[in-house]
């Protein structure tokens, strides 16, 4: 029976991307377009190749083996779950893409002295935190040090600051904006190579390498007005991929590299053949719903009540201001760690969904962030295409591959590092175009070495 549901799933989500792609909304720019992806890939996929190929390593490191019956369900599960997110996206917010629209050319000059005054107050700090981050990945580990709670799963900060570290991610948007702001010229490239070799060197935060990739990408998609990226672009993903799995399954595979020591763990990869690796956690959203789906809610006798929504409120809050501030939602009405090892997984969208209120919560969860992202992708086409309308939507649209993968409150804490530069930025373009700013001589504000720093990005 199982061979036949991934085979008809498989059938229904191609109808679903046809149906799709026949509309007059689709392109990439459309959010429905990332969830056929994500769910392609994690619920289609992935779960053929895992039956094909006799997948159990994930479900050995869960301690947990499910039954035909709770597979089939998964696979239902996250059908339906499609649905909800096709009619939210498409249905509850339609927008008809506007390729025609003028696209801006460059920064403008109060735009270049706004952006020069952003590298002023922005920059210092994101290159600090990401020279703390490089060095405990290197020489001195005591520096930021980090738990996970064995009862939620949550990593909290020993040492160190969340914000802190996280500013380093400024650094990326920072990179994006001045590849945009002079149109993708060659010299323009050099900070964001820098940027993503210290990524891979720290290698704890492969998020921010794809992300910002496949932001870069939509940036240029969007700079030549077209709906679909080249075939030259799709290839690229490959590398993208790669990278992605290599560092997950090795955080210090690129450090072992410059070095020249091999691990352990890149010892046994090495003898894996290349089917044998994908039976890994990165795309085992699937596997991870099946435990969610056993346990929810005939073990934990209750469902979640969507309290784990509740972080959101604490979650801003420092440590250092609040020592015993709770570890995860202030409020747990079920720990899923208590039948099996769910430390480090992600609940996905679904997951989340199912946990919080079973199918009823699965049609809420899918059905809001589907509005959400729809009401953005509306936001995006209503207006002309201005600089800060296209940087905001060309980074926040892969960010939501996160949100789908994780389902739980981490996409706030990734917009805020990674649109948080675009913001300020804005405000400063807004303070610089009021009367009283409108002659503002920035080398009354920087140094002589500054001032030409502001010269270059004005002429390019």
């Amino acid at each position: 029976m199982i061979p036949i549901l991934l085979f008809v799933h498989l059938i229904l989500w191609l109808g679903i991307v046809w149906l799709f792609m026949r509309s007059r909304s689709a392109s990439l720019f459309h959010p429905f377009t990332w969830y056929l992806v994500f769910h392609g890939l994690v619920f289609v996929i992935r779960p053929i190749v895992g039956w094909i190929f006799d997948f159990q390593h994930i479900y050995y490191l869960m301690e947990f083996y499910p039954t035909e019956e709770e597979i089939q369900f998964t696979i239902i599960l996250t059908f339906v779950a499609l649905l909800f997110m096709w009619g939210a996206t498409c249905a509850l917010g339609p927008a008809a893409p506007k390729f025609d629209r003028p696209v801006p050319v460059d920064f403008d000059k109060v735009e270049s002295r706004a952006f020069t005054i952003l590298l002023l107050l922005a920059l210092p700090l994101a290159v600090y935190s990401a020279a703390t981050d490089f060095m405990n990945a290197g020489s001195d580990p005591s520096l930021i040090q980090m738990r996970t709670d064995p009862a939620t799963g949550a990593t909290v900060h020993e040492t160190g600051n969340g914000y802190f570290l996280g500013a380093q991610v400024f650094i990326g948007t920072i990179c994006l904006m001045l590849i945009w702001a002079k149109r993708f010229r060659p010299w323009t490239f050099i900070p964001l190579v820098f940027y993503l070799l210290d990524r891979a060197y720290v290698g704890e935060a492969r998020w921010t390498i794809v992300l910002t990739i496949l932001s870069l990408g939509l940036l240029y998609i969007a700079s030549q007005r077209r709906p679909w990226p080249s075939i030259l672009l799709l290839i690229l993903i490959l590398p993208i991929y790669t990278t992605f799995q290599t560092i997950g399954q090795e955080r210090d595979v690129f450090r072992s590299w410059l070095t020249g020591k091999e691990t352990p763990v890149i010892a046994s990869l090495s003898q894996q053949t290349w089917i044998e690796r994908q039976d890994n956690p990165d795309f085992a959203n699937f596997e991870f719903l099946t435990y969610l789906v056993d346990i929810v809610p005939d073990r934990t006798d209750t469902y979640g009540y969507f309290t784990d929504f509740l972080q959101l409120f604490t979650e801003p809050i420092p440590r250092v201001l609040w020592p015993d501030k709770p570890i995860g939602s202030p409020v747990q009405l079920l720990s899923v760690n208590d039948y099996g090892n769910f430390v480090g997984w992600t609940y996905s969208l679904v997951g989340m969904g199912w946990v919080s209120l079973g199918w009823l919560g699965v049609a809420i969860l899918m059905s809001i962030v589907g509005y959400i992202l729809a009401a953005v992708h509306r936001w995006y086409w209503r207006g002309a295409a201005t600089n800060t309308r296209v940087l905001t939507y060309c980074l926040f649209l892969p960010l939501s591959i996160q949100w789908f993968r994780d389902g739980d409150i981490s996409i706030a804490k990734f917009v805020l590092f990674v649109l948080s530069p675009i913001l300020i930025w804005r405000g400063l373009v807004r303070l610089l175009r009021l009367p009283m700013f409108a002659k503002l001589d920035l080398a009354a504000l920087t140094s002589r070495g500054n001032h030409d720093v502001s010269r270059i990005l004005d002429r390019g």
